[in-house]
């Protein structure tokens, strides 16, 4: 059978996309850059609501107020044990926040973080690394 090179090509493509959505390369914003539309931001309640399923978060970035002492309402989604801390950066020599480990399915806790100063930090589960991202604090 002969390869199509269309079809190829679309194979190709498909997998270097989803080679970089897993790879999460986490690095700050540049100076003054707005963090993208799809962050988990605050609603009208000031709460941050974030979820995880099939060893995802709902989003791969949250916004933050600066300055200010903030919620996010977690809720795993699955039977897998999942939380949210948040490092000073993808290193996780300062760890400033770390919420509790909760089992799911359908479970929902309101973490209070303590106010954070303006900058980029990262995010992830304890226990399943690979779920990370970045908090946008401004």
């Amino acid at each position: 059978m002969r390869p199509r090179p269309h079809l190829l090509g679309a194979l190709t493509l498909a997998i270097a996309l989803a080679a970089c959505s897993a790879s999460a390369d986490w690095t700050p914003l540049p100076s003054g850059a707005e963090p993208p539309a799809a962050c988990a931001r605050p609603g009208a309640d000031g709460v941050i609501v974030l979820s995880a399923d099939q060893l995802q978060f709902s989003a791969r970035c949250i916004v933050a107020p600066a300055g200010e002492d903030f919620v996010v309402r977690f809720t795993n989604d699955e039977s897998q044990p999942h939380n949210v801390a948040i490092y000073g950066d993808r290193g996780k020599g300062t760890k400033l926040f770390e919420g509790e480990i909760i089992n799911g399915p359908d479970r929902t806790i309101d973490y209070e973080v303590a106010a954070l100063e303006a900058g980029d930090y990262y995010f992830d589960c304890t226990v399943h690394a690979e779920m990370n991202g970045a908090v946008y604090v401004r």
